[in-house]
């Protein structure tokens, strides 16, 4: 658990993942791509209830529609589109006699290499791997003293507008 100092407001510990951000920026970018408006609602009021214990929420229907104002049935669609892109997994219990249901953030909401094809679609590519020659956006590399590295094999990363202005260029001896 953290602790605040109360006289400087100073976090004296940072939970494992340290400085990290719960909103997922990659996955609400995904979704307005696609005009997912009410997806992209229902991932805010989900981020909304993240508590500093996990990726774990479970708010009901009738929590979910006072939060953001979605009715029952566009509830469910954003779930089932929330779903389909990879970015929550429900999981069903049963809590006393209620029925309730655990929604899961999955990975591919914050990386984009993660993603599925469904999301992946929406992104545009922004460099290519060396080695591997995968495409991949801001999301699927990381920048460190080394340079670019592919966050899925390790190699170094160049732009695509240098790989593909190096590759057009004409080396024949005329």
């Amino acid at each position: 658990m953290r602790k605040i100092d109360k006289k400087t407001g100073e976090i004296h510990t940072i939970p494992a993942k340290g400085l990290w951000s719960p909103f997922p920026i990659p996955a609400y970018q995904a979704l307005a791509a696609n005009k997912e408006w009410s997806a992209q609602k229902l991932l805010c009021c989900f981020v909304s209830y993240l508590g500093s214990n996990g990726l774990c929420v479970f708010p009901s229907y009738k929590t979910i529609s006072k939060r953001c104002g979605l009715s029952p049935n566009t509830i469910r669609k954003s779930i089932s589109v929330l779903e389909n892109y990879g970015f929550i997994k429900p999981v069903y219990f049963r809590d006393g006699r209620k029925d309730r249901t655990k929604y899961y953030f999955q990975e591919s909401c914050w990386d984009t290499g993660k993603m599925n094809k469904i999301a992946l679609a929406t992104r545009i590519p922004t460099g290519k791997c060396l080695d591997c020659g995968k495409e991949t956006d801001r999301g699927g590399y990381g920048i460190g003293p080394m340079g670019k590295t592919h966050y899925g094999c390790g190699g170094p990363v160049i732009d695509i507008e240098s790989s593909r202005i190096a590759s057009s260029k004409d080396y024949s001896l005329a």
